[in-house]
């Protein structure tokens, strides 16, 4: 995750393979890892499927499917956030930071958090996919598994392990895309209501936070599955309940970092708007009891007065809600889609 000379370059290990198969494959890194990496679990999929004879079962396909499509894309879309996604936003936040040795600790921070402490994530969340799997075994029973020791079942915990270890990578990402952002948010910023996003700068935490939630939206792919295992498997509480840490963790990686900042960015301009009052009024008395500044005449105290007075409203209009159009349009996609596959469930594969 190296930004520049002056970070650390730290990279997690999902990233170090991609980037591994990328050298080796004579292909864009991207597409390298799909081609190799990406197949593994249709491979795996299409194995279990023919040892439980489920090819003749098109809805246990299309939902096997869909799952696993999480999996095949799962190593690149860890990758995209951990060298372009966060190592973006850091480049684009030195904007409205106006220390940026305190900005680089807290990216060195919360790079390490990243790459090094994924266990905090990963371990209990593919605990909760894993006892999703066994504890609904009734559901694996009747699209044709035998029971617990049966090699296709055996297969499929391989299966639900890989896919728990990279959704909880995921999950990992928006807890730190909620923490770095908090962290930053705590540092002195620096808003200008001249800066060509029209929003402060702001714009670019808004920006991070969008890319993790649509990158994390991906997920739904595996809902229609899990409901069918809920239907079926009868301990729907562990289902729904990872299901719940899913939906949150999407609303919390892009709700709670863009009304922090807001709030920080308010009492920001409000102690700026209260500095440019004092100013005003000062200068107003100083030109009624004519004190005016030695150093300015009464003509260049009022246009003093004025710049003030202009500086105080581009302030007062700045949009502190870190949202534009591209950042609401892909908010609404990456909500949809959940609900998109929601519906796509209860409609079409329950019939």
């Amino acid at each position: 995750m190296a930004i520049e000379t002056a970070y650390t370059p730290r990279s997690i290990w999902v990233s170090d393979l991609v980037d591994a198969i990328g050298e080796r494959v004579p292909l864009p890194t991207p597409l390298a890892a799909l081609a190799t990496t990406g197949l593994v679990p249709y491979a795996l999929t299409a194995a279990f499927l023919w040892l439980i004879g489920g090819f003749g079962q098109p809805r246990l396909v299309a939902v096997q499917v869909m799952a696993m499509s999480v999996a095949a894309v799962g190593p690149v879309l860890v990758w995209h956030y951990d060298q372009t996604v966060f190592p973006s936003f850091i480049e684009e936040v030195t904007d409205v930071i106006t220390d940026p040795a305190a900005l680089r600790e807290t990216v060195e921070r919360y790079e390490r958090f990243f790459c090094d402490r994924y266990w905090i994530v990963v371990l209990p969340w593919t605990v909760i996919v894993l006892a999703g799997i066994v504890a609904n075994i009734r559901y694996f029973t009747s699209i044709g598994v035998a029971g617990y020791t049966d090699p296709a079942f055996l297969l499929y915990l391989v299966l639900t392990l890989w896919l728990g270890v990279l959704t909880g990578i995921g999950l990992h990402a928006a807890v730190t895309t909620v923490l770095c952002i908090r962290a930053v948010g705590r540092l002195e910023l620096e808003i200008d209501p001249l800066h060509h996003d029209g929003l402060g700068g702001l714009s670019t935490i808004g920006y991070f936070s969008i890319r993790t939630t649509v990158m994390n939206s991906v997920g739904s792919f595996a809902l229609p599955l899990a409901f069918a295992i809920a239907a079926k498997g009868g301990y729907r509480p562990i289902i729904y309940f990872g299901v719940g840490i899913y939906i949150l963790s999407l609303a919390a990686s892009f709700l709670y970092p863009t009304v922090y900042v807001n709030r920080r960015a308010r009492e920001i301009r409000n102690g700026v708007l209260e500095e440019k009052r004092r100013r005003i009024r000062e200068l107003q008395a100083r030109l009624a009891d004519g004190s005016a500044d030695a150093e300015l005449t009464d003509v260049e105290t009022r246009l003093r007065i004025q710049t003030l007075r202009n500086d105080y409203k581009d302030f007062e209009r700045v949009n502190l809600y870190p949202l534009s159009i591209s950042i609401i349009t892909r908010l609404v996609s990456s909500v949809l889609l959940p609900i998109a596959f929601t519906l796509l469930e209860t409609y079409v594969f329950t019939g």
